[in-house]
């Protein structure tokens, strides 16, 4: 016997790999992935303490380390105090990995100078790109809460090390536990783990004035991926909202999104009346730095479980989140955010479409206006009341 599994003898028989032997290969790691999956998650304190020690001993050596990610504008925000800490490391090279192609655009905004590696989505395509990558990082993060898929392909990859871990001591919530582990890591941060506006990327700076005399306003974000059934808020709730705030307070409104969004918003606006509808703005499209600019001088914030929510968590804003299945690691613990639930349904099941049959949502529909108007007043948001 040579000591070579049957797979590695076949394979040592043809110059090429084809992509049926490739597929086998992705079974075969499968496999052993199911196996191991024990050990490589029991295993975290002894990884943790020869991470450290290597780290200690280096010396020219540059480590390179990969973060396999979802590529969203908040799964982007949790990673930025990873991110800060490994880029003020001279000895470390970052790799972001991912599948993600909705926001294609944040990349080189959130993660520069980090190293971004688009991953294909297509089984065939995704294959040559294993091969490629194979054996090549010392150290793939994937962060407390990976998807199976986004095991499967970690080990595929086969690096040195895999990083997933929850700390169970603290709170679920996903920047809570990713600054755990830039700790856990020996990752040294600039800056107080509290102080979460200095993890942005840029300055926030002042914001184009859309409103005469200074008035206030709430921002609000009514959209969500359309995909997402179980946390966008019907558009008939958003108008009565917005006609009790331009009615009932001296705050105007101003509406951010993407273009896809234009349509939910005209809906919410079509039974304003032409005074009601001079008290609102649209800021469209905008990139995300002008936006946080724009939400950092406005009263509050009222939005689903979004991008923006996370935007205005850092930005340290009076917000209130309409939250619907959202998990509970996806929702700001923090006393400035309000993550409203429905006692209809607890499950927080973080699913796209309602998994139980004749629920149809009612986890994000049962939620009422009442309620999102009680827990604004609540937050502060509506303090011009007449």
């Amino acid at each position: 016997m040579n000591g070579k599994s049957p797979l590695r003898q076949a394979q040592g028989k043809r110059r090429g790999i084809s992509f049926s032997e490739d597929i086998f290969f992705a079974g075969y790691s499968f496999f052993t992935f199911s196996l191991q999956a024990t050990s490589v998650f029991d295993g975290q304190r002894i990884f943790l303490q020869k991470f450290i020690r290597f780290q200690g001993t280096m010396t020219d050596q540059t480590k390179k380390i990969g973060i396999l990610w979802g590529g969203g504008l908040g799964d982007l925000l949790m990673l930025r105090p990873l991110l800060a800490a490994a880029h003020a490391d001279a000895k470390l090279a970052t790799y972001f990995c991912t599948t993600a192609l909705h926001a294609t655009e944040l990349y080189k905004e959130f993660c520069s100078p980090t190293t971004v590696v688009q991953f294909p989505r297509n089984a065939r395509d995704l294959l040559p790109i294993i091969k490629k990558w194979r054996h090549f990082f010392d150290l793939l993060y994937l962060g407390p809460y990976p998807s199976l898929k986004t095991q499967i392909l970690a080990r595929l990859l086969q690096p040195k090390k895999i990083w997933c871990k929850r700390h169970r001591q603290e709170h679920p919530f996903m920047l809570e536990q990713v600054l755990c582990d830039c700790a856990a890591l020996g990752l040294r941060r600039e800056t107080a783990a509290a102080d979460f506006i200095s993890f942005l990327p840029w300055p926030v700076d002042s914001a184009e004035v859309l409103f005469p005399e200074k008035r206030p306003f709430i921002v609000l974000h009514a959209g969500a991926k359309q995909r997402w059934e179980t946390t966008r808020w019907p558009a008939e709730n958003w108008a009565l909202l917005t006609n009790r705030i331009i009615h009932d307070t001296s705050c105007d409104v101003c509406f951010v999104g993407v273009a896809a969004e234009e349509l939910i918003i005209d809906r919410i606006t079509a039974g304003l009346s032409a005074a009601a509808r001079g008290r609102v703005r649209r800021c469209i499209s905008w990139p995300v730095r002008d936006t946080a600019c724009l939400i950092s001088k406005s009263s509050g914030v009222i939005c689903h479980n979004s991008g923006i929510l996370h935007v205005a968590a850092f930005l340290g804003k009076k917000t209130v989140c309409i939250t619907g299945s959202s998990a509970r690691y996806w929702q700001p613990p923090y006393p400035w955010v309000h993550n409203i639930t429905s006692a209809a349904c607890t499950r927080a099941c973080n699913r796209y479409r309602c998994p139980i049959p004749f629920y149809r949502a009612k986890c994000i529909k049962s939620i009422t206006v009442e309620d999102v108007w009680q827990a604004s007043r609540e937050q502060g948001l509506l303090e011009e009341a007449h």
